[in-house]
Order: C-alpha cells, then sequence, then structure tokens
C-alpha cells in the first residue's frame, strides 16, 4: 500500500503527481540524487483504491474508539496533579 503521509505538503510542492489510466491509480513522485541534487527518474507507485477505503474505515473505527475513550474521560472529569 502506498503511504499518503506528507501527500497534501508533496502536493503543494509540487513534488508528487496523481495519474488516472482508465480505471487505476499511480502516484509519480520526484526524487533527487542526495549527493548531486540532479533529478532523478520519477517513482511510479500503483494506488489500489480498495486498499485505501479499507484502511480509512479502520482508521475511521479508530478514531471513533478514540474519541469515546476521550469522552468516558472527560465524563469522569480530570484529576488535579
Amino acid at each position: 500500500m502506498i503511504d499518503v503521509k506528507g501527500y497534501i505538503e508533496k502536493k503543494e510542492k509540487n513534488l508528487v503527481t496523481l495519474i488516472k489510466a482508465g480505471n487505476n491509480y499511480a502516484v509519480a513522485s520526484q526524487k533527487f540524487d542526495p549527493d548531486s541534487g540532479d533529478r532523478l527518474p520519477d517513482e511510479v507507485i500503483g494506488v489500489n483504491m480498495k486498499e485505501l477505503l479499507e484502511r480509512k474505515q479502520v482508521l475511521t473505527d479508530e478514531l471513533a474508539d478514540i474519541d469515546s475513550f476521550i469522552s468516558d474521560c472527560d465524563a469522569l472529569g480530570e484529576e488535579k496533579i
């Protein structure tokens, strides 16, 4: 699965490009040589939309659990240390 962390920032800096070919998606990421700074060929990674949607659901469910836990803690009141 593609690592989408930092996607927004990379997109704003034009370091990634989303590509659609038919019903498929891919992300092309710019790469640079760490020593010279020269641009290297883009790294292209296929995107599996089903995997992305499944991962989103897992994170959404986890966030709901965290929100519920925080709410229950708040209901008990904050302890002073």
